[in-house]
C-alpha cells in the first residue's frame, strides 16, 4: 500500500513551510535549534541534506512528527508489509 502523497515535495519544503506557518524567522529557529541561520537557509533551499542530528533538532524545534517528515521525503507507510512483518523490523532468516 502506498503512502498518502505529502502536500510538500521535499523535506526541505516541509521545514520551510512549517517555519513560516509558525511565523519564525531564520534567526529565531536558529536560536531554538542551535543551528546557524545560513545553514538552515541552505537546507530549506535544498543546497544541503542535513545530518540526522540536525534533522532531529529542526523537527523538534518545529513540532514536526517524524512520520510526517518521512512521508515528505518519500518513505512509504510500513505498517502493512508482505510476509506479515511490521514497521522497519529487521528481516529474520
Amino acid at each position: 500500500m502506498a503512502s498518502k502523497q505529502s502536500k510538500y515535495g521535499t523535506g526541505s519544503e516541509l521545514l520551510k513551510a512549517r517555519r513560516e506557518e509558525l511565523g519564525l524567522s531564520l534567526r529565531q529557529l536558529s536560536a531554538m535549534a542551535g543551528i546557524t541561520p545560513s545553514y538552515i537557509k541552505d537546507i530549506e533551499k535544498g543546497r544541503y541534506i542535513p545530518t540526522i542530528t540536525v534533522t532531529l533538532q529542526l523537527l523538534e524545534s518545529l513540532g514536526i512528527p517524524m512520520k510526517e517528515y518521512l512521508e515528505a521525503v518519500g518513505y512509504k507507510d510500513t505498517k502493512k508489509r508482505v510476509g506479515g512483518r511490521r514497521g522497519l523490523e529487521p528481516r529474520t532468516r
